[in-house]
């Protein structure tokens, strides 16, 4: 049997410790205990679904007034239109689930209008002791995701946005609801409208009935439309990547609370564009991790990976370099309240700002209601975007710091009003040769209105 070290288990306890005072908070709503039964349900914005075989979907309809918004100096105000979409099938055996958010943004002439949406759809097939899950992720941002479901902070989702994946103790990769964005981590880019695109296929065979096998293979890009025609348009738009990675795991559960595993992970990174005149090379990592997941109580869980990473980078003379790979979160999921702390390290594409890079961020969001009427929710995520260690490239080191905070209150069965605040700051050092690159404070106070059913009951789970 596989011995847990003593560092993994002191790293489990420390994230353990920083989400039990939100256990420990009792609310409004426990105190007066009102039954279910004889209370009529209300709405404080859109929820994702946690029954199967149900839909819940919501509209929205929001002012923001930001400074300094994508690089524009000055106050700009914004009126956006969004609407929200989730999916869960009802079939237990090949379950389907889906989430979509997107809109409209009607800015002035200091800021162009743009479009937005997320779609991320999920399938799964179960064959007797195999699972196969085929996934797909596509945006169409104004920028790099922020804060919320759809990525763009005061339009009222903050708060409902799925777990980030690896947060789930126990799962394949997969969660039940797909992530649509990677909100809050990652190099903030200019006014540039990109659409990214991740597919991927999991499959998982029992070997025991507490061993198990995941292999998986994944496709993403990355494009730039190379807006026009505003103010705040990049004159450089950002670097289009492709990438493919492939990955080969084991998990082994020891009891109902514990399970180790192993997994070997390779990727590649390509660009289109060119560096000073020559092609910017590609770049692959092998990633070789341990995983050891622990669940304290039915509410606090953990889940720490960690490993080695060899970084080469396709130029002439480069050998490959070592880094460090970790993914270390922690959840609480309590009836009235939900948080979540991540802690990532890992090389990536540069986000189409730089031709690869090794970010470290800290992310923490938790929401919370209070007296059935009331829901708070909060996130705040810092990154340190570093550059692959070639000998072509200079030094560079971004600071990207995004926290966001929003309450609301349900005004009649299925309406509820929003506040938010967003404040976004970006800062760097020797990013000369970086492209699309945000470089300053924003700041976005929005507030709205949401009309948000109760979920919809669909097929029988």
């Amino acid at each position: 049997m596989m011995k847990i070290s003593q560092p993994a288990a002191q790293a489990a306890f420390a994230l353990a410790l920083l989400l039990l005072p939100l256990a420990a908070i009792p609310s409004a709503s426990e105190a007066q205990a009102v039954p279910t039964a004889e209370v009529a349900p209300v709405s404080t914005g859109f929820a994702l679904p946690s029954v199967a075989g149900s839909l819940q979907y919501a509209l929205s309809a929001s002012e923001s007034v930001s400074s300094d918004s994508y690089g524009t100096p000055g106050v700009v105000p914004s009126t956006y239109l969004t609407g929200d979409l989730a999916f869960i099938a009802g079939s237990q055996r090949d379950p389907f689930s889906m989430v979509f958010s997107g809109g409209h943004s009607w800015a002035n002439s200091y800021q162009p209008s743009f479009t937005f949406f997320n779609l991320a759809l999920s399938q799964t097939a179960s064959v007797g002791r195999w699972a196969i899950v085929l996934a797909d992720a596509v945006s169409y941002m104004p920028g790099t995701p922020s804060t919320g479901l759809s990525g763009i902070p005061g339009v009222g989702d903050l708060g409902a946005t799925p777990l980030p994946a690896g947060a789930n103790p126990g799962a394949t990769g997969i969660n039940p609801l797909p992530v649509p964005t990677s909100s809050g981590q990652g190099v903030l880019t200019g006014f540039s409208t990109q659409v990214d695109n991740t597919s991927s296929l999991s499959v998982q065979r029992q070997i025991t009935g507490k061993t198990s096998l995941i292999a998986s293979g994944s496709y993403f890009l990355m494009r730039f439309l190379g807006d026009t025609g505003g103010s705040t348009a990049s004159i450089t738009p950002g670097l289009d990547s492709d990438g493919d990675a492939a990955s080969l795991g084991l998990n082994h559960r020891i009891d109902a609370r514990t399970s180790v595993g192993g997994n070997y992970a390779y990727t590649r990174n390509t660009y289109s564009g060119y560096d000073f005149g020559t092609p910017m090379p590609a770049f692959s990592t092998q990633t070789a991790s341990l995983l050891y997941t622990y669940q304290f109580t039915r509410k606090l869980a953990t889940n720490l990976s960690a490993g080695p990473q060899w970084i080469s980078i396709a130029t002439p003379g480069n050998t490959p370099s070592l880094s460090l790979f970790a993914n270390l979160s922690g959840t609480y999921t309590g009836k009235f309240s939900n948080a979540s702390l991540v802690y990532t390290r890992n090389a990536n594409s540069g986000y189409g700002v730089v031709d690869g890079s090794i970010s470290s961020s800290v992310t923490f969001s938790a929401t919370r209601s209070f007296d059935r009427v009331w829901l708070c929710a909060a996130t705040t995520a810092y990154t340190q975007t570093t550059g692959l260690p070639s000998s072509i490239s200079l030094p560079f080191s971004f600071h990207t710091t995004v926290a966001g905070a929003q309450v609301t209150r349900a005004i009649a069965r299925s309406f509820s009003a929003f506040a938010s605040y967003t404040v976004q700051n970006q800062s760097n050092q020797g990013a000369q040769a970086a492209v699309d690159l945000y470089s300053g404070l924003t700041q976005v106070a929005g507030f709205g209105i949401t009309y948000s059913p109760a979920a919809v009951r669909i097929g029988h789970p």
